[in-house]
């Protein structure tokens, strides 16, 4: 079940991340209101955010897409806070260096905090009893001499 939580949420923020990429790549008369305003520069409204911002707008979309696999991959409650603190520290490093972008950042690491809270309770639910062929074949023999 944990593993599901954390792929859910993987998958959630990179369809996000896929659209937020895509739109950041338009120029930005296309959906800000620059054409109109006399103070803008036309230069700047024929940019896009991602020319504007580098890589950087990429990666801080993709960066959460990574971080939320990592306790799908290993669910374990200590991975689980640290892919939190890492989605914090990325949050406050995106800011710094690209600015809003860092918003998705932020808004991965609340579910990301939420999961982790709750990782013991859903780690509970994932126990299952380890079948071996023996026994699996000592059940298939019980079950031969109850019928």
């Amino acid at each position: 079940m944990i593993r599901a939580a954390w792929l859910f949420l993987a998958l959630a923020v990179g369809g996000f991340a896929m659209i937020a990429t895509y739109l950041a790549s338009w120029p930005q008369y296309q959906f800000t209101s620059c054409e109109i305003d006399p103070m803008s520069d036309p230069i700047v409204c024929n940019e896009s955010l991602i020319d504007q911002g580098g890589a950087g707008y990429v990666v801080a979309m993709v960066l959460p897409v990574v971080l939320c696999a990592i306790p799908a991959i290993a669910p374990r409650r200590s991975v689980a806070w640290a892919t939190v603190g890492m989605l914090i520290a990325a949050a406050i490093v995106a800011f710094v260096l690209v600015g809003g972008v860092a918003m998705m950042l932020v808004a991965t690491a609340v579910p990301a905090t939420v999961l982790a809270g709750f990782h013991p309770h859903l780690a509970k639910r994932d126990t299952t009893t380890p079948v071996t062929a023996q026994s699996f074949l000592a059940r298939v023999h019980q079950q031969q001499r109850d019928a």
